[in-house]
């Protein structure tokens, strides 16, 4: 957990910990454009719309021999929240019903009754050379399917900001709506003020994009990142978890606290998770276990009667990449680029993995890193002034202040979070002021 607080303005900074109570409640909690409670949600990141009752052939990847089965049958259930749908099929002169995970699903098609297999709103429009199911591949340029790229890194606020995930969005925006966007994820946690605004940019952006989480490290604050997401794939060292909030020092408690677990909780769910996963991230009290059957499906439970107790009263919920794999809540593990294309069911040959979100991610960090050894050196003039006098100092002193004022409009988080803090720019603009006003005295008085 990283644990920030600004002493130069003696104030207390929550840390994720995220966000004040008050600030989650002010937060819109809509669903995403589209997405309907009968709507399949394939792998290629399209969506079959249709009704129970529905006639539908679908191409799945079967998970016992490792290759592709094709079934037609009738559409008994549609399980956002286990991300499942059963379909009623004879199978050896019996009638069976095949439960099957939609990132499983290649392809599903409407035979008969319910609705023709379209793509939503908010995903990519279709396009000529589109497949027969009416679903619709990720826009592209030119002849291959632009995969983003994009690691999220370091302390939320500072090194991992919404700001970044913005920059991405508008550049797949380029393209066209449905473009792939992952995000890298390699954060401990950070600042609540951030997490309030990641919340609204990401939920803006699945609107416009198949946004993905890439899991290396996401404790924290960069959990709460992550549960935004409704694809959720780990590195092989990858952890989530632990999404405490801090008011200071302390954790928040009572009806804070009470907010904060709703909060994280709709967010999870909103995503197509159970929610107490979520909840159990965040504080010691909400219980979590599970149960498979013997098509591996999952059921969750907010007590620990599951078979697989995952969260006690002990700690909160931390999942590692086997477990979390294991319960479903990870749709798989890769550990390189390529390895999570194939994951994501394309065409290796037939993918583009877009430079832009990697150049996004390395200006941001080399300019934190510049600023950071610039604040140090300026902050050392300020309080070391060179000159052979007093004059002299004190214009020196101006030109340190200056340069700190630069750096805010360039990097004001490394300023304002990362030690030594700075004081903000008014603040300094006055104290300019007082030391001009020190050299106009002093050449008054004839000693400037």
């Amino acid at each position: 957990m990283t644990r920030l607080v600004n002493r130069s303005f003696a104030r207390k900074i929550a840390v994720l910990g995220l966000g004040a109570a008050a600030a989650l409640s002010s937060v819109s909690l809509a669903p995403a454009a589209g997405v309907l409670a009968a709507d399949v949600k394939l792998a290629s990141g399209s969506t079959w719309k249709g009704d129970v009752g529905a006639k539908v052939r679908v191409v799945y990847k079967d998970l016992a021999s490792g290759k592709d089965a094709t079934v037609e049958g009738e559409v008994v259930k549609i399980d956002p929240k286990s991300k499942t749908v059963r379909v009623k099929v004879s199978e050896g002169g019996k009638t069976v019903e095949k439960t099957i995970f939609w990132s499983d699903v290649r392809t599903m098609e409407t035979i008969s009754g319910g609705s023709s297999a379209t793509a939503p709103a908010n995903a990519p429009k279709a396009a000529a050379g589109g497949s027969k199911d009416g679903t619709a591949p990720a826009a592209k340029a030119g002849d291959k399917t632009v995969v983003f790229i994009m690691p999220w890194e370091g302390t939320v606020g500072i090194g991992a900001r919404h700001d970044e995930i913005e920059r991405i969005g508008k550049e797949a925006d380029k393209i066209g709506p449905g473009q792939i966007i992952v995000l890298e994820i390699i954060s401990p946690g950070g600042l609540v003020i951030e997490g309030d605004k990641i919340d609204e940019t990401l939920m803006a952006l699945k609107k416009r994009h198949r946004v993905i989480a890439w899991i290396k490290e996401a404790i924290s604050a960069a959990a709460f990142t992550s549960l935004h997401c409704e694809e959720i794939y780990f590195q092989r060292v990858g952890t989530i978890g632990a999404i405490t909030m801090f008011s200071g020092t302390k954790s928040i408690e009572g009806s804070e606290l009470d907010a904060w677990v709703k909060k994280v909780g709709d967010v999870t769910q909103e995503a197509g998770r159970s929610r107490w996963i979520g909840e159990a991230m965040v504080t010691n009290a909400p219980l979590l276990s599970y149960d498979k059957d013997e098509n591996g499906n999952v059921k969750w439970y907010n007590t620990l009667e599951g078979k697989y107790k995952l969260s006690d009263e002990i700690q909160n919920l931390t999942l590692n990449a086997d477990t979390a794999l294991d319960c479903k809540f990870s749709d798989g593990t890769a550990d390189t680029p390529e390895e999570l294309i194939a994951l994501l069911h394309l065409d290796k040959d037939k993918v583009e993995i877009s430079k832009i979100g990697y150049k996004i991610h390395e200006d941001w960090q080399k300019n934190l890193k510049t600023c950071l050894e610039e604040k140090t050196k300026t902050i050392r003039d300020l309080n070391n002034p060179a000159g052979a006098d007093e004059a002299a100092m004190i214009g020196n002193r101006i030109k340190a202040i200056k340069k700190l004022i630069a750096w805010w409009d360039k990097c004001s988080p490394c300023l304002q979070y990362e030690n030594p803090p700075v004081p903000p720019k008014e603040e300094l603009e006055k104290i300019i002021k007082d030391l001009q006003k020190q050299l106009g005295d002093m050449k008054k008085q004839g000693r400037g």
